[in-house]
Order: C-alpha cells, then structure tokens, then sequence
C-alpha cells in the first residue's frame, strides 16, 4: 500500500508559473497522476477505514490543520498527507466550455482547462456514500488556479454512483440524526463565519479570465448558485455493481460530457430541494472530459483544491 511519505512533490514554482494553463494541467495530470496511477488491486478502501479516518480528524483538529483547506493557495500540498475529508478519488482533466449567451464573467465566459476529482466524502462504513467533487482550473502564467468544491450534500446516498444526484456549491444542513456532518459543519464554522459552513461561492471564478487578468471589480457577474446536471449518457454509463474510481475508468472515456452546468442568481422562494431549483435554472455551459479518469497516489496525497476564503474568519489567521 502506498503511503502519503512516497509521494513526491512535482511543481518547481520557477518553471510552473511559466507554463500556460493548458500546459499546467497537462503537467499535473501526465507527471503528477498518471505516473502514480494505483496498480489493479492497489486501490486505498473507501468503504472502511474509520479509524484511520478518526486519527486524521483528531490529528487536524488538535494540529488546527482545518484553515489550510481555505487559506492555502497552491496546486500541490507542501507536505504529502492522508485528507480527512475526500481522501480516495480518482481525476481527470476536464474543459469548460461556456454558452454565448452566459450573463456571466471571467471564467463562466471563455473555455477554460483544468482537472476534476471525484471523492466520497469519508469512509462508508462510518459517513456513508457521500460523494462530492473539485474543480481545479488552471491559469496562464503567474497566478493560481480557480478552484471550486461541489457536492449534492453531507448526508448519505444509497447508490455508489457519483452521478447520482446533481451537484451544487451551496449545500443543505445534514439531517438532524447525521452527527458526524453535522460536527464537520460546527468544525468549519470556526474557520468562516457562522451559517457559512456548507457555502462555496463561486465569484473569484467570474472575477479573473484564463490568461489571469482580472475583471474590473464593476464588471464581475457571478451566479450565487452553480448546478452541475449530470448528463444522462454519463447517467447511463455507470456499472453501479463497481467501486466508483474503477467504474469511472471503464465507462467514462475522453470526451464524455458529464455535465450540464445550470446557474441561478438567487434561490428560488419557498424552494430549498435542488431537483426543485433545475427547470428554473440557466444553462451556461457544459463540463467534458479530455482524458481518462485516473486513481492516484499524487490525486490522493499531493493534489490540493482549496476551498473558497469568501467567508473566512480573517482576523483569526
């Protein structure tokens, strides 16, 4: 079994800032993922694992290791580790292609290159099916990447498929009986402001293009909510009997679009159901595949999608 430790770091911050966009994603996914590709049979268990889970949780609470998810600007972690949350998934790279008729700005407007991981949120055993995934879009040049985090939410699913259920950035409190999520909130609470924990707003997307410009502060128009609307081919597609990472790998090739990607401005009133929210949503675009999806050992310890810093607690760090 690989450990974090064997995991070497890729990015040499001198030649990366170098590259283009297209060429940072091509080189964190052909020197980063696909060299470190698990062997058939090698794969990390996400079904147990609970309590390799619980000594992660106790190590970055008691480490304050929590902030990083939100105040750390990188591609790659420093230091190679086991994720508390999202731990085992599988990436590929992906390009965003938006409709001419978006309202929106900066990343929502032009095509755009980057990665998508898919991950279960922890051990099934201990939180169940809970599957969730980043978004990592590169930038030309000397800027970082945009990153989002989406999930349909913290409570569990009875089917292993990550196309299940539409995606969203702002996600429902767990149910009143899901004591664990509902801890994982009251902990991320004390990162951002209270009421906060489960939102990822999407402006700093619409806030810089590719080339990393950014949009004058009065021309940025950002959706408050994203959808991604899995496309009923990738619905199709899934062998629900296999691990998700290895289901994805054999029935999701290059060039499959996995997503209608829909937003709103505001929730819809007397609404808080997602499938509710979709006939009313615009489409803005699509999400496509531009490889294979692959399970790493880089994807697991090194590969790093920060969540958004719009709410955080900035007089605690």
């Amino acid at each position: 079994m690989v450990e974090p430790s064997d995991v070497a770091g890729i990015i040499d911050a001198d030649a990366y800032r170098g590259l283009s966009s297209l060429e940072k994603r091509d080189f964190l996914f052909e020197t980063g993922i696909r060299p470190t590709a698990y062997a058939p049979g090698d794969m990390p268990d996400v079904l147990t694992g609970v309590v390799e889970f619980a000594e992660s949780a106790h190590m970055s609470f008691q480490q304050r290791l929590l902030p990083e998810t939100v105040t750390r600007v990188a591609d790659e972690l420093e230091t190679p580790k086991r994720k508390l949350f999202h731990t085992y998934g599988t990436t590929a790279k992906v390009r965003f292609e938006p409709r001419s008729d978006t309202p929106y700005s900066g990343l929502f407007a032009e095509t755009a290159h980057g990665l998508v991981r898919f991950s279960y949120a922890g051990p099934v055993v201990g939180v169940g099916i809970v599957p969730g995934l980043g978004l990592k879009l590169t930038l030309d040049g000397d800027h970082p990447s945009a990153n989002a985090v989406l999930m349909r939410g913290l409570d569990p699913q009875l089917s292993r498929s990550v196309f299940d259920q539409s995606f969203t950035n702002r996600l429902p409190n767990p149910s009143p009986v899901n004591l664990i999520m509902r801890e994982v909130k009251r902990r991320f609470e004390t990162v951002v402001t209270d009421g906060h924990g489960l939102d990822q707003p999407v402006t700093h997307l619409a806030s810089v293009r590719v080339n990393g410009q950014t949009v004058p502060e009065d021309a940025v128009r950002a959706p408050f909510r994203l959808i991604l609307v899995p496309t009923p081919a990738v619905k199709a597609a899934h062998d629900p009997l296999l691990d998700f990472r290895e289901d994805l790998a054999r029935n999701v090739p290059s060039g499959t679009q996995l997503y209608d990607v829909l937003a709103l401005d505001g929730d819809v009133e007397g609404e808080d159901e997602l499938e509710a929210m979709i006939p009313v949503a615009r489409a803005i675009g699509a999400l496509t595949t531009e490889s294979e999806f692959i399970a790493s050992a880089y994807g697991d310890f090194r590969l790093f999608f920060q969540h958004s810093d719009a709410y955080l607690r900035r007089a605690n760090f």
